[in-house]
């Protein structure tokens, strides 16, 4: 059975967001909770978030052209990119408000039905989340794992508001919302801005991991007795997909059926470790 493609996982996302976002207005317009209401307006910009994940990998996917023969999967990283900024406005503008109702404390709505709706978007983001860590690993996609990062953060915000709910209904001090919203802000921060150097970097054309490169070297040179070695090695990735080019140093002596023969093997090999990788070799005499 095939995966589904990062494309069709962001647009199925967006649509649970957008269904839990018309569950938690229902349930705010009838109770009149305040807390459900901007519950219900952070989900609708969850969905906003997956819907331009979804734009952002429908272009990724796009076949190299003539203006772009190494294809669009740059722009997978673009979109990892504005979650990251998305993140980090979000963590900005909770630290704000935190910071301020620690000088100014407010009265902290904490109705059972605040308490039931947070409880039910905690399970239903966990399912999200899962849902997209695992595509963002089977397909090695830089935009869903950012989207799974900005899910976590809601998983982590809403358990935080939850804990201050009740240590605010048990203390009566509302202090304790705006300490767990300073701390939740700041690990928005620093998660949002772990993606965006990720991000950068692969827009950046960073290389490999030493891990991948080490693997890509191994095949290099145990793969045929003719290979003597290689020089120029260069390595980046973009969207999944990696991109490995080099000279491949062959014995003299050999012919030129033999020479290509070992250059296809090495191709071969490198693509046995990693599937989806695009290898070109230059042949050269040593």
């Amino acid at each position: 059975m095939n995966e589904p493609r990062p494309r069709r996982v962001a647009l199925n996302v967006a649509a649970a967001a957008l269904l839990l976002a018309g569950g938690k207005t229902v349930v705010g317009l009838a109770t009149g909770s305040i807390a459900v209401l901007s519950s219900a307006l952070d989900s609708a910009g969850d969905a906003l978030a997956s819907f331009a994940n979804f734009i952002f990998l429908t272009i990724a996917s796009k076949p190299p052209d003539e203006d772009h023969p190494f294809g669009h999967g740059k722009a997978e990283h673009l979109a990892a990119l504005l979650q990251g900024a998305i993140l980090l406005g979000g963590a900005v503008v909770l630290g704000v408000r935190a910071a301020d109702r620690i000088r100014r404390p407010v009265a902290i709505e904490s109705s059972a039905a605040a308490m039931i709706t947070m409880v039910v978007s905690i399970a239903a983001t966990i399912a999200i989340t899962t849902y997209l860590k695992k595509n963002a690993v089977r397909s090695e996609s830089t935009a869903l794992a950012g989207d799974a990062m900005h899910y976590t953060s809601d998983i982590v915000a809403n358990l935080a508001t939850i804990a201050a709910l009740v240590l605010v209904r048990a203390t009566g001090n509302p202090l304790f919302d705006s300490i767990f919203g300073v701390t939740v802000a700041c690990w928005i921060a620093w998660s949002s801005l772990y993606l965006l150097w990720n991000a950068g970097n692969d827009l950046m054309d960073v290389a490999l991991p030493d891990v991948e490169i080490a693997a890509v070297i191994e095949a290099i040179e145990r793969t045929d007795p003719s290979v003597t070695g290689y020089r120029e090695l260069r390595t980046r990735r973009a969207a999944g997909v990696r991109f490995i080019d080099f000279e491949l140093c062959i014995d003299r002596t050999v012919s030129f059926e033999r020479a290509h023969d070992a250059t296809e093997k090495v191709k071969a090999a490198i693509r046995e470790r990693f599937p989806r990788t695009v290898v070109t070799i230059h042949a050269e005499p040593a």
